[in-house]
């Protein structure tokens, strides 16, 4: 087989890089269409009129079995349709809209006191979009990190706010408990994937050069943050702002190796 010529390089390097800024612009767009409709259900179902609550608890009600059907869906039609590239993109953009309107539906529906549910939903979308941001725009091993570090700071800042509840307080002690197990497992799949040069099942979701000492460490310090808040809630504060510290040291640190 002849080597590509360095023309053909630039060429192949160009095309990656303007279908990354095409998805990019799409996750913008989609991030700031649910936002807007979700300013929309702010306004008429939190805080609307007594009709206009009831109006749109049926289209919410309705939305989230759309949403379920469209996840199922897309989710069966990504992996049959697997080997084809393009229908399986679609199918997957199919299953992950379904998703967002299953879950904004339930939680604004089952939340709805003093507009609980579509205020965590407005602040859940930005941090959503900017994770999927720094998913393709980083390297695996940072978004990876990204995400657990802010799931750790999530479940955290939960337990802390559930403590003063009888009734929420059990509950998230437990959640918390078994988000450290979920972290403990991800670490197997790590060092499972670092003994197949970070691959797991034939496919790569680490970078040949991932230091493997980083992700190690951020995810021990994820499930020990998160454990610790499950039993000492006095210390969640500090925990938050810990965490908080490592994700900002983290992202520095995959920034400066894509210079």
């Amino acid at each position: 087989m002849s080597k590509k010529s360095i023309s053909q390089k630039q060429a192949d390097r160009e095309k990656q890089e303007n279908h990354t800024l095409n998805r990019i612009y799409y996750v913008f767009l989609l991030g700031l269409a649910a936002e807007c409709y979700l300013f929309l259900v702010y306004r008429g179902y939190a805080w609307g009129s007594v009709s206009s609550t009831l109006a749109w608890h049926k289209v919410l009600t309705a939305a989230t079995w759309l949403g379920l059907a469209a996840l199922v869906v897309g989710a069966v039609g990504a992996f049959l349709k697997r080997k084809e590239r393009k229908l399986r993109r679609i199918m997957t953009w199919v299953a992950g809209v379904g998703a967002f309107f299953l879950l904004s539906g339930w939680v604004v529906t089952r939340f709805f006191t003093n507009g609980v549910g579509v205020t965590a939903m407005c602040i859940l979308v930005p941090i959503v979009a900017v994770l999927a941001l720094v998913y393709l725009l980083y390297q695996h091993e940072c978004a990876l990190c990204s995400v657990i570090l802010s799931g750790a700071m999530f479940s955290v800042w939960l337990r802390g706010a559930s403590d003063a509840s009888a009734s929420w307080r059990v509950l998230v002690m437990v959640g918390c408990i078994v988000v450290a197990a979920g972290i403990a497992a991800v670490l197997f799949l790590t060092d499972k994937a670092r003994k197949n040069d970070g691959k797991l099942w034939k496919l790569r979701v680490f970078s040949v050069e991932c230091d493997y000492r980083i992700v190690y460490a951020v995810l021990a310090v994820a499930a020990a943050a998160v454990l610790l808040a499950a039993f000492l809630p006095a210390l969640t504060y500090y925990l938050m702002w810990g965490l908080g510290v490592l994700l900002f040291a983290e992202l520095v640190f995959y920034t400066t190796k894509l210079m």
